[in-house]
């Protein structure tokens, strides 16, 4: 592929392998079909972070999966391009991760008949997905809807990244509004995880600006040591306040 395609996608955590004997870590074949290599897995995710609740395993293994689900969506946008590749891993760097694409290729989308070209590819996509997040959410013990919501939160930063950055954001919107119509039973759920509507708080730094909550907890506050995020979903508006503060001064 060419050498932008893939420092671009160097930035969603993806590593291109040419051979298989390269390939390394946990494919994700693996993790569909063998129960107990994703509860190694997701216990794995965990303990990197010092504790023993199974959903920061969860929410961090969302991260990184988010992350590959993310980068198809980059490529369809902005590249306008879909991708393919031969097998997929996913190999664990301590509290980091990396999703291992196997001969990835590109493939033009077509003007004509672009929008059932891209419905079925996301389809297909979210199909091929659905057991794997099913099966984190088991192995977590976090909601489906849950686990979804942390793809939302992949995505959902990064696109407001490329809609700053883009030159035809006409595109990128028209794509948000069929990926936010895509019907609900791909995700094994009653509504479509993407199909957000935002609440936005004001943010506790100087000046003003609004912030995003974000559409699922991360649960960082789980981790050793860890704490609430200031846009997390979970917080009351005096929870919010507080951790305003907080953030405050250690700002100053």
């Amino acid at each position: 592929m060419d050498r932008s395609i893939n420092e671009k996608l160097d930035t969603f955590s993806i590593e291109i392998i040419d051979y298989l004997i390269n390939m390394e870590g946990i494919s994700l074949k693996e993790l569909l079909e063998e129960e107990e290599t994703m509860n190694r897995f997701i216990t794995s995710r965990t303990n990197c972070f010092n504790c023993n609740d199974m959903r920061v395993g969860g929410a961090n293994a969302m991260k990184w999966f988010g992350n590959f689900i993310s980068a198809h969506l980059y490529l369809l946008s902005i590249e306008n391009k879909w991708i393919h590749y031969h097998d997929v891993s996913i190999k664990e760097k301590g509290k980091g991760a990396a999703i291992l694409l196997l001969q990835p290729h590109l493939e033009e989308v077509p003007e004509r008949g672009k929008e059932a070209f891209v419905k079925s590819k996301l389809s297909d996509l979210f199909t091929f997905l659905l057991p794997l997040v099913q099966e984190v959410a088991k192995a977590s013990k976090l909601s489906l809807q849950q686990t979804w919501g942390l793809v939302a939160n992949s995505y959902y930063n990064h696109l407001y990244q490329w809609l700053e950055t883009s030159k035809d954001k006409e595109k990128i919107e028209c794509d948000v509004k069929q990926l936010r119509t895509l019907d609900s039973t791909l995700f094994g759920l009653k509504r479509n995880p993407f199909d957000v509507s935002f609440r936005y708080v004001d943010s506790w730094w100087e000046p003003v600006e609004l912030v995003r909550v974000k559409p699922a907890c991360c649960m960082s506050y789980l981790k050793a040591e860890g704490h609430y995020c200031f846009s997390c979903p979970k917080l009351t508006n005096e929870e919010r306040f507080e951790r305003g503060e907080k953030l405050r001064a250690e700002n100053t």
